[in-house]
């Protein structure tokens, strides 16, 4: 009973997975909240240690949820891969609030939006399927924040 209170704590994002109406975009702000703060304390984060804690992060949520006990393919309160896309939007990029808030944008945009081969990776079932849309949704943005900055010179 206690590893799945933990568990629920942890693959909600302490309980903001249950907040209605939109709790993937609740948790999705809460990621890129953590990415500005960690910003000042850390100072920028290296391509390869940006992701190589984006891979960590990632095998987490993946361990996390295949433990826990959930219904359903993909249910609403189980928001930990949106924080895994958000780290991975962020890999490589400064925590501006330009970036954050183009970043969200965007990862929001192909997380619902969910275009091929996003939707494909979502019908794995599992935990790879619950994690890897989210994955892949934190490349496209990640790849559009990058088109982005080169537009805006």
């Amino acid at each position: 009973m206690a590893k799945h209170k933990a568990l629920t704590f942890i693959v909600s994002c302490a309980f903001i997975g249950y907040i209605p109406p939109a709790p993937g975009t609740y948790a999705s702000i809460l990621g890129f909240l953590l990415v500005y703060c960690a910003y000042p304390v850390f100072g920028y984060i290296s391509f390869t240690a940006g992701f190589l804690f984006a891979i960590c992060f990632i095998l987490f949520s993946i361990l996390c949820i295949h433990l826990f006990t959930y219904e359903g393919r993909d249910p609403s309160y189980i928001v930990i891969d949106e924080l895994a896309g958000c780290f991975v939007t962020m890999v490589g990029h400064r925590a501006t609030v330009f970036n954050l808030l183009v970043g969200f944008l965007l990862f929001r945009f192909f997380d619902i939006i969910k275009p091929p081969p996003i939707r494909t990776i979502e019908r794995l079932g599992g935990a790879y399927g619950i994690v890897g849309d989210d994955i892949l949704a934190g490349i496209f943005a990640n790849l559009g924040l990058v088109v982005v900055k080169i537009w805006m010179g």
